[in-house]
């Protein structure tokens, strides 16, 4: 029962999340919102109760099996349990600050520089969104918290165990291990895209598959840096700014 304070906390921040993107979500929806079979504000309540059920099993699994790689969430830990963890320090929250405003360089970069001239589409659907500043800021919460607890808590977790299971034997993970789960979980979320790119472009080209699994994954691999190093909560502070700056005052 160790973990389960934690993983209620998770579920219920995310539970907020998925709530407070739901604007931001109709918004970018358009024509897609028509194939649902239910009452939109049926399909929404779904949305987010699923998405908490789904975020306590993501974190109750990801905290049990994190313990045994030397993962963990320590700020919250010692914050519910007053025991074991650590509190934020200066020099991790400037490091995922960093690491925020790096990845969403990163990905602009990418964007405007690789994609953009590749992809004309991309400036057509730019310019029919409209999304106001505040529905897009209000996606951090569920990024920062729901799809860290899902890529990094629960999949790279998952990823360092079994590779540690399958490698390590009775010794730590070593750092290859790490990184594979670093790399494996942006991988994974970046192609979990794919159905979301194929509904708002209409198809999935080479090179829109190409670009959904980059810039999904590319932030990934700083903030399962963090997790690594760091905790969950640095991943998340790094995640939540970086949708932050991309959502709500990119267009």
């Amino acid at each position: 029962m160790k973990n389960l304070k934690i993983a209620i906390l998770l579920s219920l921040v995310s539970a907020i999340g998925f709530i407070s993107a739901i604007p931001y979500m109709l918004a970018i929806s358009g024509d897609a919102l028509s194939m649902i079979p239910l009452p939109i504000p049926v399909a929404m309540a779904i949305f987010v109760v699923q998405g908490s059920i789904m975020a306590f099993l993501f974190s109750w699994i990801g905290l049990t099996f994190a313990g045994k790689v030397g993962l963990d969430a320590p700020v919250l830990r010692k914050w519910l349990y007053k025991t074991g963890g650590e509190s934020f320090n200066k020099k991790g929250i400037i490091q995922a600050v960093i690491f925020g405003f790096a990845a969403t360089a990163l990905l602009l970069l990418l964007e405007l520089a690789v994609f953009q001239p590749l992809l004309p589409i991309l400036a057509e659907k730019a310019q029919d969104l409209e999304v106001s500043v505040w529905a897009g800021m209000l996606t951090a919460i569920q990024g920062g918290v729901y799809e860290e607890v899902m890529v990094r808590l629960f999949m790279m977790t998952m990823i360092v165990w079994i590779l540690g299971r399958l490698f390590g034997r009775k010794s730590s993970p070593k750092p290859w291990m790490y990184w594979a789960g670093i790399i494996g979980a942006a991988l994974i979320f970046g192609l979990g895209h794919l159905p979301a790119a194929a509904v708002y472009f209409g198809e999935i080209t080479p090179l829109l598959f190409i670009r959904t699994i980059v810039l999904n994954g590319v932030a990934g691999i700083l903030f399962g840096y963090l997790y690594w190093k760091r905790g969950l909560e640095y991943a998340m502070i790094a995640h939540a700014i970086g949708d932050i700056i991309l959502h709500g005052f990119i267009k």
